[in-house]
């Protein structure tokens, strides 16, 4: 259980115990009594029960210093003291101090669990005869017996030797902590630690005073009546803790522990004084730790290191919030109860591997709550040595990173998707410096993906083409998203048609710090659109020339009959003519769908006034109302006044009503604008609305105002906004365009 390790490395005390061995054999002097004094009951047994076969040792043991003071002062004959350092009233430190003032030989032997330096320097201070580490040793007891035979013989064979009074006051000046003996409450011994610790001036103006006058202290109890219990012998041993005002003015936390003992002869107290002060400081710093654990905003356990499963001894409040286990569930149990069905065998094995290496370690790992909801934890692990070295703990910390990881993942998705497109994607930040660029980019223009960020945008794309697109650039700089079509061409490689969209890069600042360029190949595209618009220009010029052939044809064929004949002729006149309008229908269509345009700031005041003026001009008997704000405008596609335009015509043309109404409004809220053609005609045949809201089939609006309201629909819907059909008020139809704004001020209203 113990090994005997000695710490007085200026003393080969050996050779002369063995020599005092051989002396004590030869005088007959073999039985020994010691008192043993501890509260390790394990301990105790082993000194009552293998000590005496070494040697004639008669054992007593005691679990406290007062207990112990009371043997220590009943017996007429005590060769020698074995105490534990930790004590339940006191330490093993104070214990021999008290020793030394009345008994300055006697052996005394200190046993601790741990090796300090601190506690090791105090001992040997106060003169301790050997200073030990329980640990575990063969043949511990019969070194131990040995040891303390030695020690016996030679004590009492030196104790005429030494005067008990000088060889005790120049101990008690050794020792690190104030003694000061007492005698009818007066000090008549104080060390030069104790005279240091009061503050005086010297030793000499302490001796004769009272004690009361000697120490001032703060304690709720008197001093007076601890000091008068005590020699009474009410008790023989007290301890407290007390402020210590110092001759200089300062405050000092001390400990003081009170004993009745012999002093040259007679009935004396004794007074050990400590200075508590870096104790109170560790204290503290340990309970701030300690609350900073407790209140840390991530999980924290603390498993025990000699426990072959590692079970739970701490875990703080956010480790029972993070996981739902509360302290009682956990504690004593193996950190594994986090662990499911889903959880990572390699996570798991990687940690077992570095507990196993006494290594610290830090992972990502699925585990479970108690509720059985899944969180993504990130457990770091790390090993807790002791002086020694030796591993005592492992500490853990635990944080949720679900949100992290799934951002994570959906990032590598999203990089995925990039580097797998066909697109060419890239970004630059404001110094045209790339930031990053997708595979399908880095291979059009022949860049090592190692070499991207390095590179700048007007050295990739050469002098011609940065000029061309350098303006576009600048302007998503600003925020503006911008699209636009170009070609680009490489060396040994065909010219390319590209449809390309600057978009802002903007950060949690929401400034604009880079933009992000996307290039789609339209080249096949645009190669199929000029081949359908060659066919449909042909188609178009074929067909009006056919149907000029026809009309002209019916003209001369009801100029020159009568009757019947003449109205049929009627019919294929104003047939050929409604072809050739949808035909120029077809043409605006097909125009607007293969030429892509680019959003525009918008006046929506002017562009209203301007498509009325012009249904006036055309319909001078209808009457055209405008109602809309002034300085009104919008960054949208220029084809919606073209919309607008088509829906006015198409409320004046096909309306029966006396005279013709119609009015034109635009209102706005803060992300819309509202523009508004309500009419008194007969309202929008059902069929026709149907293919336009509800894409049902086309075939009804194969004439030219379902053409042109199609064609409304298209372009309102490419500029991101809605088209809604209502009945008007007072009858006729009301149609609505909702397309996104920028801003809007004032109003103007013209009737």
């Amino acid at each position: 259980m113990t090994e005997l390790t000695r710490s007085r490395a200026d003393k080969d005390i050996s050779a002369v115990y063995a020599n005092m061995h051989t002396m004590a054999s030869e005088a007959g002097e073999r039985h020994i009594s010691t008192l043993v004094v501890t509260a390790d009951q394990e301990f105790a047994t082993a000194c009552r029960t293998r000590l005496p076969p070494h040697a004639d040792i008669d054992v007593t043991v005691v679990e406290t210093v007062g207990k112990a003071i009371d043997v220590f002062v009943s017996r007429d004959r005590l060769d020698c003291i074995i105490s534990d350092h930790d004590l339940p009233d006191t330490d093993g430190i104070a214990f021999l101090e008290i020793v030394r003032a009345q008994a300055p030989t006697l052996p005394f032997v200190l046993f601790t669990s741990h090796g300090s330096e601190q506690v090791a320097s105090r001992a040997i201070s106060a003169d301790v005869t050997e200073y030990l580490i329980k640990e575990s040793h063969a043949d511990q007891w019969e070194r131990l017996a040995s040891l303390i035979e030695d020690a016996v013989t030679y004590y009492r064979n030196h104790s005429d030797l030494i005067d008990p009074g000088t060889r005790a006051q120049t101990l008690l000046d050794a020792v690190h902590d104030g003694i000061v003996v007492l005698r009818d409450g007066h000090v008549e011994y104080i060390n030069n630690p104790g005279t240091e610790l009061i503050a005086a001036k010297s030793r000499s103006s302490l001796i004769g005073r009272a004690i009361g006058d000697v120490l001032d202290v703060e304690e709720r109890r008197s001093l007076s009546d601890i000091l008068a219990a005590i020699q009474r012998r009410d008790r023989s041993f007290d301890r407290f803790k007390a402020r210590l005002q110092r001759q200089n003015g300062a405050v000092l936390p001390v400990e003081i522990t009170i004993t009745a003992a012999e002093w040259t002869g007679s009935a004396a107290t004794i007074l050990v004084v400590r200075d508590v002060s870096e104790h109170e400081e560790r204290e503290q710093d340990l309970w701030l730790k300690n609350r900073a654990m407790d209140n840390a905003p991530i999980g924290i356990t603390i498993a025990d290191a000699d426990n072959p499963d590692r079970s739970l001894i701490y875990v703080n409040d956010q480790f029972e919030q993070l996981t739902g286990y509360s302290k009682d569930e956990a504690l004593g149990a193996n950190c594994r109860f986090l662990q499911g069905a889903d959880t990572d065998p390699a996570a798991v094995r990687e940690m077992r591997d570095a507990i196993d290496a006494q290594e610290s370690v830090r992972v990502q790992i699925r585990n479970y709550r108690e509720d059985g909801t899944e969180f993504w934890n990130q457990v770091t692990l790390a090993p807790v040595r002791n002086a020694d070295g030796d591993v005592t703990h492992y500490i853990g910390f635990q944080e949720d990173v679900t949100e992290q990881v799934v951002r994570e993942r959906r990032l590598r998705q999203y990089e995925y998707a990039i580097e797998s497109t066909s697109d060419l994607i890239a970004a630059v930040d404001e110094d045209y410096q790339f930031l990053f660029a997708n595979q399908a980019y880095r291979d059009f223009y022949d860049l090592d993906a190692d070499e991207v960020t390095d590179r700048a945008l007007p050295d990739v794309v050469g002098t011609e083409t940065w000029e061309t697109i350098q303006p576009y650039v600048d302007r998503s700089f600003t925020g503006e998203s911008i699209q636009f079509e170009m070609t680009r061409s490489r060396p040994d490689q065909p010219t390319r048609s590209f449809d390309v969209r600057y978009h802002p890069l903007k950060g949690v600042d929401d400034e604009t710090g880079g933009t992000m360029a996307t290039m789609r190949d339209i080249t096949d595209q645009r190669e199929r659109e000029r081949q359908l618009a060659s066919l449909d220009r042909m188609l178009r010029h074929t067909l009006h020339n056919e149907l000029n052939v026809i009309t002209g044809r019916a003209e001369m064929i009801a100029e020159r009959t009568s009757g019947e004949v003449t109205q049929w002729a009627g019919v294929i006149d104003r047939v050929a003519d409604r072809i050739l309008e949808q035909a120029d229908k077809e043409r605006d269509i097909v125009d607007f769908l293969s030429q892509p345009s680019t959003p525009t700031e918008i006046d929506v005041s002017e562009m209203v006034v301007d498509v009325a003026d012009r249904m006036e001009t055309r319909h001078p008997d209808a009457d055209i109302s405008v109602d809309v704000a002034d300085d009104l405008h919008l960054l949208t596609l220029p084809e919606l006044e073209r919309a607008l335009e088509e829906l006015v015509e198409n409320a004046v043309v096909h309306n029966d009503g006396t005279p013709v109404t119609v009015a034109v409004s635009a209102d706005t809220d803060e992300t819309t604008v509202t523009l508004t053609v309500e009419d008194n005609g007969p309202g929008i045949p059902d069929e026709e609305r149907r293919v336009i809201v509800d894409n049902a089939d086309i075939e009804p609006l194969l004439h030219s105002s379902g053409m042109g309201l199609w064609l409304v629909k298209r372009i309102i819907t490419r500029a991101g906004g809605t088209l809604q059909f209502d009945a008007g008020d007072t009858g006729g139809s009301r149609v609505t365009l909702v397309v996104p704004r920028r801003g809007a001020s004032g109003r103007a209203r013209r009737e």
